[in-house]
């Protein structure tokens, strides 16, 4: 036995944990594509209240290209792939069975579960700062056309 094997229960226990980490990263991947729609979804009818009532001196144009940038930001993190890898198929590991002893499945297993949670974590930190960039920018927006509001 090397020093690298790992004990079943063990095993058990990191390939319910990378199971874990998937599904809450899956989640996460989800509220931030739903985030980015309901920001898109504002500054579309925030964009539209902005041209009907055309506030005062000319600010409603910076008000439009905040939110302009802000949309932009957000179909951007609708852009960035999901967390759709969420562990091997079953399909395969079967496949696998036959022609691998389950020690060695058990380890091909955690290393596919390992890399994918990685790759998922990856997508994330691409996605949060996009969002909340977007966030930002339909705020700043927002403030500048109450600002122009009250300067009438």
């Amino acid at each position: 036995m090397s020093t690298k094997a790992i004990t079943p229960r063990l095993a058990d226990r990191l390939c319910s944990l990378a199971e874990s980490q998937l599904q809450m990263q899956a989640a996460r991947s989800a509220a931030l594509d739903g985030g980015a729609l309901g920001v898109m979804a504002v500054d579309s009818a925030l964009a539209a209240i902005i041209i009907a009532t055309r506030g005062a001196y000319e600010l409603w144009i910076l008000a439009l290209t905040l939110l302009g940038l802000s949309a932009g930001l957000a179909v951007r993190v609708l852009r960035l792939p999901a967390t759709e890898q969420n562990g091997p198929l079953v399909v395969e590991i079967l496949e696998a069975r036959g022609a691998n002893a389950d020690d060695t499945i058990e380890e091909q297993l955690l290393d596919d579960l390992a890399h994918e949670t990685l790759a998922n974590e990856n997508a994330l930190v691409r996605k949060d700062p996009l969002i909340t960039s977007a966030i930002t920018c339909l705020l700043f927006g927002i403030v500048l056309e109450l600002a122009a509001q009250v300067l009438q």
